[in-house]
């Protein structure tokens, strides 16, 4: 229902005048994953909230040309004398980025920012979310707590997984594996399915050379950076950046907080980003953007659901706004 009200007043007149007012008129849109419609409808996952088909994709992409000015992270604090604008982001650096959502990007001419966790190119390691999940999949129970629990049902799974997902959350990388190594202890690892996840070296390559795509760092391994102290929060993000600056020969200025709510982020985190010298700073907070503050830009989540009526009014700001609202 409340979907159906916001997608209503997204359209009307006062709406868009409200949001000139208070000059909104950038919105950061955030992904995650493109896959196959046949991926999408057949492969068993947790959650849908970060993944969208490659069919809708190309709506949203076509809808946003028609209907927005996207521009690329680069021109965000330039007076391009344009409203509506949006600037396109993507999390991680899935191998699905490259190969179903850079095509339609190239197809629309639409800039898009990539950031990406270094150590999970070239497949070198393997997200946490993607290893627990895979483990939860096939098996019909697992250990936690010396009890033995029955993960046997679809939906057992998916409330096991939600529920060591706030685990992981409040672990450093150290005490992730240990914990990982504990619940796994006497399962069958056989069946995991170790395919290409992420971004080749040489895909990032290809990336950067197409001049739509901007790639940005999104650290080391992806840890909360909040738990981390002072020396391993400098080697996170120096890791990831020299990594990236290597591959592509040029400097990087932008900047993806892991997670990117105040969970796992804090003033001493923008600090020592600032350091880095950054151009730019994204979390997936509420709000809208504001072009005076580059340090901590909010980002809105685009899934699968988002088309038409949705789209517009996340891609608009109307929604940022009101969750801006609602959080006070």
């Amino acid at each position: 229902m409340l979907r159906q009200i916001v997608n209503y007043f997204a359209k009307r007149k006062f709406t868009e005048f409200t949001l000139n007012f208070l000059n909104v008129d950038t919105v950061f849109l955030n992904y995650h994953r493109v896959i196959t419609d046949e991926e999408f409808q057949n492969n068993d996952r947790p959650s849908d909230d970060l993944i969208v088909s490659k069919s809708i994709f190309e709506k949203q992409i076509k809808y946003l040309k028609e209907n927005f000015n996207v521009i690329s992270i680069n021109d965000i604090d330039k007076d391009l004398g344009l409203k509506k604008k949006i600037v396109i982001t993507f999390d991680d650096g899935y191998l699905d980025n490259f190969k179903n959502a850079f095509p339609i990007l190239k197809k629309y001419n639409c800039p898009a920012t990539i950031y990406i966790v270094t150590s999970f190119l070239d497949n070198k390691n393997f997200p946490w979310w993607l290893k627990i999940w895979q483990i939860i999949e096939v098996n019909e129970y697992i250990f936690y707590d010396q009890k033995k629990i029955d993960i046997s049902h679809n939906s057992l799974k998916s409330k096991i997984y939600n529920f060591f997902c706030k685990k992981f959350f409040i672990m450093k990388s150290s005490e992730q594996k240990s914990f990982f190594t504990k619940i796994t202890k006497n399962l069958d690892q056989t069946r995991l399915n170790r395919k290409d996840e992420f971004l080749s070296s040489n895909d990032l390559t290809k990336l950067d050379q197409s001049k739509l795509i901007e790639i940005g760092c999104h650290t080391h391994t992806h840890q909360n950076l909040k738990l981390l102290e002072d020396h391993e929060l400098n080697d996170e993000i120096n890791t990831s950046k020299l990594i990236l600056e290597k591959i592509l020969k040029k400097k990087i200025n932008h900047f993806s907080i892991p997670f990117g709510t105040k969970k796992s982020f804090s003033k001493k985190t923008i600090n020592v980003l600032k350091k880095f010298n950054f151009k730019t700073i994204v979390t997936t907070e509420h709000g809208n953007f504001d072009k005076k503050k580059l340090f901590g830009i909010p980002r809105i989540g685009i899934g699968n659901s988002d088309v038409a009526g949705s789209l517009y009014s996340k891609a608009l700001g109307l929604d940022s706004l009101i969750n801006r609202i609602l959080k006070r």
